[in-house]
């Protein structure tokens, strides 16, 4: 299975192994997108029919069947994107699915299976659609890999990052390529075209809501309830992603767990760079690890967990409302322990 962080060619990939199925695997919302794009792109370009498709367990055959006989008249070749939230569908479905990648060898599938686990890969259904496929893994990338990702968009957007912008514009997306990409999408749009430096990178993102996000962290874990609360009020009115915000609680937290849980709990300058924790954060670590239980802790990761799933539509709640009650609940956490 390879994993992607990359924009690569996908049309070229597949007709160069003479596949007509591509199976995505994970949910990381910027590789799924990039390859769903460029499927999208090839078919506008080349007058072809592309449907994009839904299926969960609720779906029977008889609502599932006409979708893929009632293709368009002007178009000798279909795409279909077909998205599978759960990895659940009925064993009919399965089969069909099976079957129709078989026989339309001159249409093409997107098959994404948004949560997967190791089960689904070894089931006999996934074995036999994964014969015409070529498989690509859409996860976050690891801390090594982050740069690089950050690079290659930084590419593909027509942008010269030098190794001290990369290294900045890696820390302050919080290892979420979904957070590093929207900022060099607004630096492509500002058509600069030389190469950009440390300075020219921080005198156009100073301004950037998202990086104020630090500022949100420090409120939060010092307890500063009334900062805390017009920092998420202006993020919800600017229109920042939710999952932007949480993704920055996971960050922080998933290094507090790391240190809380090590059998050696000594918290040194390196052990907090290994988790990409620098600057004025680490002091914020440091304390949040003498005021937090463990308890409070692991409640933390798991609250964070399920506002990720929402976020991302795989429960249902309202990504909002959950994260002011999460930020606030920390907030009020350490504002007794300061008191």
């Amino acid at each position: 299975m390879e994993a992607i962080f990359a924009p690569i060619n996908i049309i070229k990939k597949i007709q160069g192994l003479n596949k007509n199925c591509v199976i995505i695997l994970g949910n990381e919302p910027v590789v799924s997108n990039h390859i769903k794009s460029d499927i999208k792109t090839y078919s506008d370009l080349n007058n072809i029919e592309y449907k994009s498709l839904r299926f969960d367990s609720s779906n029977k055959l008889d609502q599932i069947r006409p979708l893929f006989e009632n293709t368009s008249l002007f178009s000798n070749q279909t795409i279909f994107n077909i998205s599978i939230a759960s990895g659940r569908i009925l064993e009919e479905t399965k089969k069909f699915i099976v079957k129709v990648i078989s026989e339309h060898n001159d249409d093409l599938f997107i098959i994404h299976f948004e949560n997967f686990t190791k089960e689904l890969t070894k089931s006999a259904w996934f074995t036999k659609i994964k014969e015409s496929s070529i498989q690509l893994e859409a996860k976050e990338p690891s801390t090594q890999q982050l740069q690089e990702a950050i690079s290659a968009r930084a590419n593909f957007y027509n942008l010269s990052l030098d190794e001290e912008s990369l290294s900045l514009l890696s820390n302050l997306s919080l290892g979420n390529l979904l957070a590093a990409e929207n900022e060099i999408i607004k630096l492509s749009l500002l058509g600069i075209k030389t190469d950009i430096d440390v300075k020219k990178l921080i005198s156009h993102i100073s301004n950037g809501s998202k990086f104020d996000s630090f500022m949100l962290l420090d409120y939060c874990m010092s307890g500063q309830i009334k900062k805390t609360a017009e920092a998420l009020s202006y993020f919800e009115e600017e229109g920042i992603e939710p999952l932007i915000l949480n993704g920055m609680f996971a960050w922080i937290f998933t290094a507090i767990s790391k240190l809380k849980f090590s059998a050696d709990r000594s918290v040194t300058n390196s052990k907090l760079i290994e988790l990409r924790i620098f600057g004025t954060t680490q002091e914020l670590v440091r304390n949040s690890l003498n005021r937090l239980s463990s308890k409070q802790v692991e409640a933390s990761l798991n609250k964070i967990k399920e506002i990720d799933l929402i976020c991302k539509g795989m429960r249902i709640g309202d990504p909002w409302l959950e994260i002011n009650r999460f930020v606030f609940g920390i907030s009020r956490l350490f504002n007794k322990k300061t008191a």
